[in-house]
């Protein structure tokens, strides 16, 4: 089973499926950051590799 903490940041009130946000897988301790709804369910459906090493990667979203 995958463990997954998501962090929502921003979101639009009149637009739902635009959030701003990190997604960090608990096993690997993998952070990605997503734009829109669909770039979060993108993210959730791959399938995880776990390869025991802690991989980071630096989120690259803009605030405004």
């Amino acid at each position: 089973m995958e463990n997954y903490i998501v962090r929502i940041y921003r979101r639009d009130k009149y637009r739902p499926d635009l959030l701003v946000g990190l997604v960090q897988t608990v096993e690997t301790g993998k952070i990605r950051s997503f734009r829109t709804l669909s770039e979060l369910t993108t993210i959730l459906a791959e399938t995880p590799v776990i390869t025991g090493e802690i991989e980071k990667e630096k989120p690259c979203f803009e605030l405004g």
